[in-house]
């Protein structure tokens, strides 16, 4: 097994960058640390390299390297070091498939956003759709709070709604006005579930997309955190 014990070795250099999401997203690598996040990359043929202070190889075909707990610690963005960290990668596929999709419209906080695609994965949804402005999946909260789910599902970052509209998908939109209860929508076809910014919700131009404008009833309040009246929509459409 190779070794590296110096934090001044240009590989760890190199992977300290990608602590920083402009440029993980041009070198199209990430960090992942945790053990389920590792298996899932592995899994998917995701996972290119690997950091250990154990001086043992945990998955086959993969290229290990020990190193001391400290030059982990430097490279982790956690408080709690774990004894490994992996270097993985992401792929892409411009052409959309499925029947069932998620569209994230300016979700921005990274928890949200990898919430939401552990949610869509667990109830077997075929992709997630970002938008520009929406929380990088190059963001390490994103990664972490996804729990390894954004290596088993299609991620596209350069569809746009209408893009989807013209593919024939239906577009539900949530939206506290001129909507109707999420339970009365009846779909037979494809659709996209589009959720919006934690603040500023849907935008007005991707409203005027939609097919169905829902909205969930409750007391007491007026909103719902975007992952959970997401989690809500998937779980329901999940059986159309």
């Amino acid at each position: 097994m190779k070794e590296i014990t110096s934090a001044s070795n240009p590989l760890i250099k190199d992977l300290l960058r990608l602590n920083k999401v402009k440029e993980a997203k041009e070198l199209n690598k990430v960090l992942l640390e945790g053990r389920d996040l590792l298996d899932l990359a592995y899994l998917h043929h995701n996972l290119d390299l690997v950091l250990t202070c154990l001086k043992e190889e945990i998955y086959d075909g993969v290229e290990t390297i020990y190193v001391p707990k400290f030059i982990l610690e430097k490279l982790s963005s956690n408080k709690s070091t774990q004894d490994m960290i992996g270097v993985g990668h992401y792929e892409f596929n411009n052409q959309v498939k499925g029947r069932r999709l998620v569209y994230l419209d300016g979700v921005q906080d990274p928890g949200n956003v990898g919430t939401i695609i552990r949610t869509a994965l667990a109830f077997s949804y075929d992709g997630v759709v970002l938008s520009n402005d929406s929380a990088s999946i190059y963001n390490t909260k994103v990664i972490q709070s996804s729990k390894g789910a954004i290596f088993s599902l299609p991620l596209y970052l350069d569809t746009s709604l209408n893009d989807l509209k013209t593919e024939g998908y239906n577009i539900i939109v949530t939206a506290l006005h001129n909507s109707i209860p999420y339970e009365e929508v009846k779909l037979d076809d494809k659709f996209v579930i589009v959720l919006g910014n934690e603040g500023q919700g849907v935008k007005k131009e991707n409203i005027s997309l939609a097919t169905h404008v829902v909205k969930i009833d409750m007391d007491n309040i007026d909103s719902l955190n975007v992952a959970i009246a997401g989690g809500i929509l998937l779980n329901h459409y999940k059986k159309m």
